[in-house]
């Protein structure tokens, strides 16, 4: 390809310099053991090398062509699904420059779908494994790539607020072309409902300036459409609920960028939102109230529902209105009386409140964790008839990370073992929580930087077992055993149970999705389409082995599923699922969103990125 036409173009997005910077975090993990060799162990030498590369972040001047070209397709393709929106429909004039001589395509639409799903709120279609060449003939030149484009802009016939985007994923010189795979996803509103098309596009490429297309090939085909039963509909009913609340005008209606702009960053208020949203009922009055986190610098604020359905602030008066540093908290009844009490993640330290059961709280004592909390989950996991709290602590105190001399980079960066350790509390009654980490056999494999956690009992024998999804590797299944009575240890378990996972965990989620009666599995990690362009190139970490290289595109792949096999292993349906796709994803859930008796998933997901680079 023309390289120096590329020289000039726009940098890589935030997005991908994300995750150019993860995976130097593998690089990294490299140099600084080669400085440890040479007698260097404190780590300078690694965030020397990481500046140096970061002052060059050009893919051209680094020798990253395929990031070059990706960047050259993203240009062409946007203009493609700008043009599929376009309510007018396509020209072929408007094609012709962007087609390379003898262009062909295979249908970009399908008509012979199965249903995957066919009741309920939504119809949800695929095309069936191997169908794909039996549909209609071949597309060729500017005319036939029109009529292809336009049938498919056609699912969002008189549909409003259009949406079309691809993602490159994977770039690999074939002969004398290029082949980029790409996800591709068009949506709209319509009358009856949204409308939605997934698929593959498998797309040859000439290399020019640009690059002109050579063929394209379809394949993972689905269509989303309204169901019989209606639609589901979302609607943000905040700004009318909670315009009369001052606190809502003043703060929360602020972005997390506003507040940003305007905070120390010693407070906390950085690069990630550190906060939470948590619901129950705190005054008895069943009705569920709101107890919501605020960045660094922000009180943590109390909402009241009220039974005319308004709002009513009430921070100051129950004594919450708690201005320091949290990441997570529990609306949970601790003493067993009735009522939902505060447990706070505050940095390092578990800290109670008691809930007078009229929504007023006074400090009960706080218990140091050696891990900053970052989430927590209460279970009875010793079956005494109280809530015990097992905390994740991602980041190491300072005292850990001076003896490691790690300085809290996670090494290596997928599959680290030198964050901050997980805590797991015993609930011993008034308020008192030992620490019981040790004694229960759960500081095994227990720093690895986690974030989220999820409890349940998914060998059905009783008591309750727990999922830890840590961010820089291998998860932790910790089974809970009874020994003997009223005496429980937790093995980790999950190699064997083949949940092992060593993506970025965000979060962790049971539901029995296929009701067979065994709880399954959902792991958010972070899904990165430059990573997974990056991780799969020759020049990615050369010299390495195949198990290194492997364990690195693993950690871009995105989310996973796993069935609850019923024997205590699990088996891995994330490809056939469809549901590793969920962009940078966090919390997740099992929620029937639609009555239908199966469970869905709902996924938040999002990062900071910069403005439109013309990257997709």
């Amino acid at each position: 390809m023309n390289s120096r036409s590329l020289t000039n173009r726009s940098r890589l997005d935030t997005a991908i310099v994300l995750v150019a910077s993860l995976l130097l975090g593998v690089i990294g993990n490299v140099w600084a053991d080669s400085e440890t060799v040479s007698g260097r162990s404190d780590g300078l030498g690694f965030h020397r090398r990481l500046v140096d590369e970061f002052a060059n972040i050009d893919p051209e001047e680094n020798g990253w062509e395929s990031e070059s070209f990706s960047e050259a397709v993203s240009i062409e393709m946007k203009s493609i699904a700008k043009l599929l929106v376009h309510p007018e429909g396509l020209a072929a004039k408007e094609l012709e420059a962007r087609l390379a001589d003898g262009f062909i395509s295979g249908p970009l639409r399908f008509t012979n779908l199965e249903s995957m799903n066919e009741g309920g709120s939504m119809s949800i279609s695929r095309l069936a494994s191997g169908n794909e060449k039996t549909k209609n003939a071949v597309q060729k030149g500017v005319e036939g790539f029109t009529e292809a484009l336009n049938y498919l802009a056609n699912v969002l016939k008189n549909a409003s607020e259009r949406r079309a985007k691809f993602k490159v994923m994977h770039v690999e010189l074939k002969g004398d072309l290029i082949l980029t795979k790409m996800l591709f996803e068009m949506h709209g509103k319509t009358i009856k409902g949204r409308r939605q098309v997934t698929s593959t596009w498998h797309c040859q490429w000439v290399p020019a300036d640009p690059p002109k297309l050579h063929s394209v090939q379809v394949s993972d085909y689905r269509e989303v459409a309204p169901g019989k039963n209606g639609v589901i509909e979302f609607i943000d009913v905040a700004p009318a609920l909670l315009s009369n609340v001052a606190s809502y005008r003043e703060q929360l209606a602020m972005s997390f960028d506003y507040w940003r702009a305007r905070s120390d960053k010693s407070l906390v208020a950085d690069l990630l939102g550190a906060q939470g949203v948590i619901v129950g009922d705190v005054n008895g009055d069943k009705l569920d109230d709101v107890y919501i986190l605020q960045p660094g610098g922000l009180p943590n604020r109390l909402l009241i529902h009220q039974a005319d359905g308004t709002v009513r602030d009430a921070s100051i008066e129950s004594g919450a209105d708690i201005l320091d540093f949290c990441r997570s908290a529990l609306l949970i009844d601790l003493d067993n009386d009735g009522d939902q009490d505060l447990a706070i993640g505050l940095a390092w330290k578990l800290f109670l409140m008691e809930n007078d059961g009229k929504g007023h709280f006074t400090p009960r004592g706080g218990f140091r964790s050696e891990g900053q909390v970052n989430s927590m989950a209460a279970a009875d996991y010793d079956n005494d008839g109280d809530l015990d709290i097992y905390i994740c602590g991602r980041d190491a105190s300072g005292a850990i990370k001076a003896e490691q001399g790690a300085l809290g980079i996670p090494m290596p960066y997928y599959d680290a073992n030198n964050g901050g350790p997980n805590t797991l509390f015993q609930n011993d009654g008034d308020f008192i929580f030992i620490d019981v980490t040790k004694a229960v056999g759960m500081d095994v494999n227990n720093q690895r930087f986690s974030l989220a956690c999820a409890w349940e009992d998914f060998d059905n024998d009783g008591d309750q077992d727990i999922y830890v999804a840590n961010d820089f590797g291998r998860k932790n299944l910790f089974r809970n055993d009874e020994i003997e009575p009223g005496r429980h240890v937790f093995v980790d378990i999950a190699k064997q149970a083949k949940v092992l996972d060593i993506g970025p965990g965000m979060s962790a989620a049971w539901g029995d999705y296929n009701n067979d009666g065994h709880p399954d599995l959902y792991v958010a990690n972070m899904w990165s389409n430059a990573g997974n362009r990056i991780t799969l190139q020759k020049q990615f970490l050369p010299g390495a082995d195949k198990t290194t290289r492997a364990q690195a595109r693993r950690h871009a792949r995105g989310n996973s599923v796993y069935l609850n096999a019923g024997d205590g292993t699990f088996f891995d349906k994330t490809q056939s699922s469809g549901a590793n796709m969920a962009r940078w994803a966090w919390s997740s859930n099992f929620i029937d969103l639609d009555n239908d008796g199966r469970q869905d998933l709902v996924v938040a997901n999002g990062m900071i990125t910069a403005g439109d680079s013309g990257d997709l």
